[in-house]
């Protein structure tokens, strides 16, 4: 009996995957490892087609993404590829940016492309699918694999990509108790002295647990930096004490209120909605106070947002 030769690999479809290997890829996240291909029978040559095909993705040397598999959402993303890192490197510790997502804080304005890790081997910089920093320290365990604690984390993710970013998500942290303000001060003073500490300085001095959303968090920063202060989350009491309303802001010393308005609450147009959002103001407004409403279109333009509370201070005196 005759026995037909094997296909060579440049007959074979590059249109898909063995059942096996894309079954091993779904639970990695979508990732493989070229050590894991090449023992599933696929030599360099193979690879190369496949990437030219569309059916895999090489986002950094060594990792391959499952085309078919790979998600769209960044932080989705960012997942996949931290999931490549630790098939890569056994000793690799997420650090920064991708440690506070590991940790489920809220990230807000920063680049998700190359999740950062730490090792403890002489290299830093990394590849295009990682940066890497090389240090030691605590780590603690997360869904997403070991990783710095929270504090260390923002204190990194701060230096990183600056004040406003680190601000917002130090407000999470401290506002959810995922870090603590000597555990905060601690870290920051860590990297207090590196190229860019001062932004970490920066967000210590200004972060704060009370306020409730990246809105209220940027609101804060900008009346910060223009030197008005403000009281966040205040309760306002009537005449005979009854309670009025919790505000985002009042500017200290005057009666003037700044509310951040998301308008999430109001998209659905409910007429009882809006009509108890206008007694409440009105209530506020008969008490004396000047009420200022911020917008994501007012958080975009330098100057709005101070701009907007300096002439209803005027406005109030």
């Amino acid at each position: 009996m005759s026995v037909a030769p094997a296909p060579s690999t440049s007959s074979m479809p590059t249109s898909s995957l063995d059942g096996l290997v894309l079954t091993q890829a779904a639970a990695q996240h979508g990732v493989l490892s070229t050590a894991q291909l090449l023992a599933a029978g696929h030599p360099p040559r193979r690879l190369v087609e496949l990437v030219r095909a569309g059916v895999l993705l090489h986002p950094g040397r060594g990792l391959y993404l499952v085309a078919a598999l790979a998600r769209d959402d960044e932080i989705d993303r960012h997942r996949q590829l931290v999931a490549g890192a630790f098939l890569l490197y056994a000793d690799a510790v997420l650090t920064g940016t991708t440690a506070l997502l590991a940790h489920g804080i809220p990230v807000w304005g920063v680049p998700l492309g190359r999740p950062a890790l730490r090792r403890p081997m002489k290299r830093s910089g990394g590849m295009s699918a990682f940066w890497v920093r090389q240090a030691s320290g605590a780590v603690v365990d997360t869904p997403w694999g070991p990783a710095s604690p929270v504090a260390e984390a923002l204190a990194l993710h701060a230096v990183d990509h600056g004040i406003v970013p680190g601000v917002v998500s130090a407000d999470a942290a401290l506002r959810d108790a995922r870090a603590g303000v000597e555990e905060l001060d601690a870290a920051v003073e860590v990297v207090s002295g590196w190229v860019h500490g001062s932004r970490a300085v920066a967000m210590r001095a200004l972060a704060d647990g009370r306020r409730e959303s990246v809105g209220e968090s940027r609101c804060g920063v900008a009346l910060a930096m223009a030197g008005i202060r403000v009281v966040p989350q205040v309760v306002i009491s009537g005449r005979n004490g009854e309670f009025v309303a919790r505000v985002d802001f009042v500017v200290e010393g005057t009666k003037v209120i700044v509310e951040f308005d998301g308008r999430v609450k109001y998209r659905s147009g409910d007429p009882s909605l809006l009509w108890a959002e206008k007694r409440r103001e009105d209530a506020l407004r008969a008490l004396g106070y000047v009420v200022v409403r911020i917008t994501w279109a007012d958080l975009e333009v330098p100057g709005a947002v101070v701009g907007k509370v300096r002439a209803a201070m005027a406005n109030a005196g």
